[in-house]
């Protein structure tokens, strides 16, 4: 249960820390199953830097990491954020090896994928120590204040909320360690600098009646993970996951140009 200090943090900073909900025999399981994952991965990054890992929906690939990301250590304080009914909205890993000097540029992650009600949580849980040197997360408090702002493409995959003056602040974790931030709250990693590999999974929930803002569709094809304030032994979606729209959506906004 988060406590009404941790609630308050979340509501006026954007983000919250979780601690380690897993033991260090269930992080090495992850870790693992997220490994055998990221065997064939996506690599993205910036034109003339060092490129990083990328693999989408982890959990539509590992049995071992769909029980992870289904629960109740992850899905009780999305309850208490979000609401009585909620589902599992996207998962990927981002591993960034050493010389993966890219940086992913400040955005929000409802500036990718507009969803209604805009406001939804994404859970980081760090596999690897996450350092300044090595890639950790930057925020700016606060930024989800301002709802989601327009963002631009680029020619690199990544679109961008925000090129302003403003540095914001790191976020370091340790291993097994877990971060909740807001859809709406601005951030950006760093480059790896150091010889030693830096792993995140990270995991996103939504409310239970959460839809594409453009398209009008609900997200009834993604777990269901809680419902009535509860996590549920046996997650379940009310239709099967649209590939298909989902690949046309990606083809057309998020493909790199």
């Amino acid at each position: 249960m988060l406590s009404e200090r941790a609630l308050e943090e979340f509501r006026g900073r954007g983000y919250v820390r979780l601690g380690k909900p897993f033991t260090d025999g269930e992080i090495r399981e992850i870790a693992d199953a997220y490994d055998e994952v990221l065997q064939s991965p996506l690599r993205l990054g910036e034109q003339g830097k060092g490129t990083f890992e990328y693999v989408p929906l982890l959990q539509l690939r590992s049995s071992v990491l769909r029980r992870y990301a289904t629960s109740p250590k992850l899905v009780a304080p999305m309850i208490e954020l979000l609401g009585p009914d909620v589902r599992l909205y996207w998962d990927q890993a981002v591993s960034k090896p050493p010389g993966a000097t890219s940086d992913v540029p400040w955005h929000q992650d409802n500036g990718y994928t507009p969803v209604v009600p805009e406001e939804y949580v994404t859970a980081t849980l760090a596999l690897d120590r996450q350092t300044v040197d090595n890639g950790c997360l930057w925020i700016q408090p606060g930024s989800h204040r301002a709802s989601t702002r327009p963002h631009k493409k680029t020619d690199f995959f990544f679109r961008v909320g925000y090129d302003g003056p403003e540095i914001g602040e790191p976020v370091e974790l340790d291993r097994g360690e877990v971060l909740v931030f807001s859809s709406l709250t601005l951030h950006r990693t760093g480059p790896n600098r150091t010889d030693e590999p830096r792993r995140s999974w990270i995991i996103q929930y939504c409310h239970g009646h959460a839809r594409h803002r453009d398209t009008q569709v609900l997200f009834d094809d993604r777990l269901l993970v809680a419902k009535d304030g509860r996590p549920l032994d046996a997650p379940y979606r009310d239709r099967p996951f649209d590939f298909v729209r989902l690949v046309r959506y990606a083809a057309g906004v998020l493909a790199p140009r």
